[in-house]
């Protein structure tokens, strides 16, 4: 072989080396051309839903608030019932020690009544769910008593008891 040849050969290899390095180029290029087109869809199809993101976003807030401000109603409920039910029981405990007070109030009324007999004192004071007074016979006798004196109650009689029995 002679140095022609052998020079032609080494030219045709850096010729064709330089194809093969261009081809390796463009095929870079085109495939970086196709990812950047691929991301910039990508992007714009982003961009679209970020608005129904940001709207699904809005209404998870607002319902989130009105969970919080029904949470607070809620416990403002609790707590009104609460103090109600506490309020409740205080008036249930004056009701009970006045009616206690008012039931010491008949048994020594009937003590100190000459008319009342002792063995029927505690038969005679019934009371309903309400707490007053019925079935008492010696109202109605103590009534007639002093109808027949006087015409005219005293001062310190028993009321009569207008419940119906």
């Amino acid at each position: 072989m002679d140095t022609t040849t052998t020079v032609i050969w080494i030219v045709v290899a850096i010729v064709v080396v330089l194809a093969l390095i261009a081809l390796a180029v463009a095929a870079t290029r085109k495939r970086k051309q196709a990812r950047l087109h691929e991301a910039q869809d990508i992007r714009t199809k982003a961009q679209e839903q970020a608005s129904i993101v940001g709207q699904r976003e809005a209404i998870a807030d607002q319902t989130a608030a009105e969970a919080r401000r029904a949470q607070a109603d809620a416990e403002a409920k609790a707590a009104e019932a609460s103090r109600l039910q506490h309020e409740a029981a205080t008036h249930q405990r004056t009701a009970s020690t006045s009616r206690e007070e008012l039931d010491k109030e008949w048994k020594r009324a009937d003590k100190l009544d000459p008319t009342t007999k002792s063995t029927n004192a505690d038969a005679n004071t019934n009371t309903d769910t309400t707490g007053t007074r019925s079935n008492d016979t010696r109202t109605s006798d103590v009534r007639s008593n002093e109808t027949r004196s006087n015409d005219t109650p005293g001062a310190h009689s028993k009321p009569t008891d207008t419940t119906p029995t």
